[in-house]
Parts: structure tokens; C-alpha cells; sequence
């Protein structure tokens, strides 16, 4: 369960890592976001999948509540504000900010399995939830901007964009147990 005490605690490793995941984030999200988009034709894969990947990544080496959080508030904070000019692009950054809380809060309050760890299920179950609520604000911008009738017929495209969404988060996530051994083999390095 969540220590809140110890989780408003950062020590200087953890801010620097914080700090060196949303850059990352930030900087490939810019920068490659745009050319990996025209040559998939799927628009957001550096968002999701370097994100949920960041995400994972965090969570496995500082261990702690509220990492993942500022992570990518500040992530979404920043690159909002590179696309200042289009209010739809604050409601998709309020969205990747939810979506880093909901794994972060997933991750650390729940209860761990009898070895102290999360299997890869619950992972990827943490992942898709996420994922999935990282697209509701940008929901209810549409839903306000559309109006009622106009969101229903909207629908077969917002569905579509849930489901690429929540796959992208759910591979970056699943790229992060893939490599999630190498991590753990970091992990006293950082926290000690």
C-alpha cells in the first residue's frame, strides 16, 4: 500500500531520474513523434509506447508512489506547452498526466503477490487502464466541442483511437517487462 509520507520524499537520484525520463519523453515525443507518425500512419505511438515504457521503467527503479506521476505530468506539461495554440493538445496532455497517475496508483496501492511482486498480468491489466483513461479527457473536450449527436457519429473513430491507445501503452509496457530484468539489476545502484 501507499506510504504518503515517504512517497512526498524524493532524494536527489529519484528527481534526477525523474527529470531524465520526461526529458526523454518530451524530446522523442517532439522531435520523433511527428516523422514516426507519417511513416506508420499511426499517430501517437512515441506518446504511448515511450510512455508507458518511461512509465514501467520508473516505477521498476525507484519503487515508490508518485514518481511515475510527476514523470508524466511534467512530460505533458511540457509538451502542451510547445503546442500552445491548440486546446485539444491540453486535454490530450491532462489525459497522458491521468494516465500516469492511474499507473502509478494502480502499481503501488495495491496489494503485491506472496513474492512481492506484480505478474505480468496485473501489469498489463495496470497498462490497459491507464491507457484507457488517459483518453478521457480528450473525450469530453470532443464531447463538448461535437455536442451530443455530433460525439455519436464520432464514435467508430474514437473507439478505434481507444484501441490503438491502449495497444501502444500496452506494448510500451510490455517492451518494459521485456526488459525488466536488466532494470532490477540497476536498482540498488539508484536507490542506494
Amino acid at each position: 500500500m501507499i506510504d504518503l509520507r515517504d512517497s512526498l520524499r524524493f532524494d536527489a537520484k529519484e528527481l534526477a531520474l525523474i527529470s531524465v525520463f520526461s526529458s526523454l519523453w518530451v524530446v522523442s515525443e517532439v522531435s520523433l513523434g511527428p516523422t514516426i507518425s507519417q511513416i506508420t500512419q499511426v499517430h501517437g505511438v512515441i506518446e504511448r509506447v515511450l510512455g508507458w515504457l518511461l512509465m514501467f521503467m520508473l516505477a521498476e527503479l525507484t519503487g515508490k508512489f508518485g514518481r511515475v506521476t510527476m514523470m508524466s505530468a511534467i512530460a505533458s506539461l511540457a509538451t502542451r506547452i510547445i503546442r500552445l495554440g491548440r486546446l485539444y493538445a491540453l486535454f490530450v496532455g491532462i489525459g497522458y498526466a491521468l494516465g500516469g497517475f492511474t499507473f502509478d496508483l494502480l502499481l503501488f496501492g495495491s496489494k503485491e503477490t506472496s513474492e512481492g511482486k506484480h505478474g505480468k498480468s496485473y501489469l498489463i491489466l495496470i497498462s490497459f487502464l491507464s491507457g484507457t483513461i488517459a483518453l478521457i479527457p480528450y473525450l469530453l473536450f470532443e464531447l463538448s466541442v461535437l455536442g451530443s449527436y455530433g460525439f455519436i457519429l464520432w464514435i467508430p473513430y474514437y473507439v478505434y483511437a481507444m484501441v490503438k491507445g491502449v495497444i501502444l501503452s500496452v506494448l510500451g509496457t510490455t517492451l518494459g517487462i521485456l526488459v525488466s530484468p536488466r532494470i532490477k539489476s540497476l536498482r540498488p545502484k539508484i536507490a542506494g
